[in-house]
């Protein structure tokens, strides 16, 4: 796994700078193999789908974010020191604000929901 990608991906997506933590994924993507490239996917769809939600483009956003929730629910816990658990469940706050957001139940999308991505702490040894 490329962890050099991953890490610029956190900081990007934390920073609020979705396209180019969709730009990070994209090349973690890429040199990816096996079983880590559904995992890149679902990071790409989630910082596309952030970035989508930055254009107030609701349908779209919550089409990509579910798509990334489909493929990062298969890495349990946490994958490569990466906090999946804790990425699925910002995701699906995300989701359910969109939601509220094209029903009407509310005006505005409440941009403090907005998860934070993160590496598990490591014990010391």
């Amino acid at each position: 796994m490329s962890t050099n990608h991953l890490a610029r991906m956190i900081s990007e997506f934390n920073l609020r700078r979705f396209e180019e933590a969709a730009a990070a994924s994209a090349e973690g993507l890429a040199v990816a193999q096996g079983r880590e490239e559904a995992f890149w996917m679902g990071l790409n769809e989630a910082c596309e789908g952030f970035a989508l939600v930055d254009q107030s483009k609701w349908a779209l956003a919550e089409r990509k974010l579910v798509a990334s929730m489909q493929k990062l629910r298969n890495f349990g816990f946490q994958y490569n020191n990466f906090e999946v658990t804790a990425a699925l469940a910002g995701i699906r706050l995300s989701v359910e604000e969109i939601k509220a957001v094209r029903q009407q139940n509310k005006r505005i999308f409440d941009v403090s929901l907005l998860p934070q991505f993160r590496m598990a702490a490591k014990a010391d040894d």
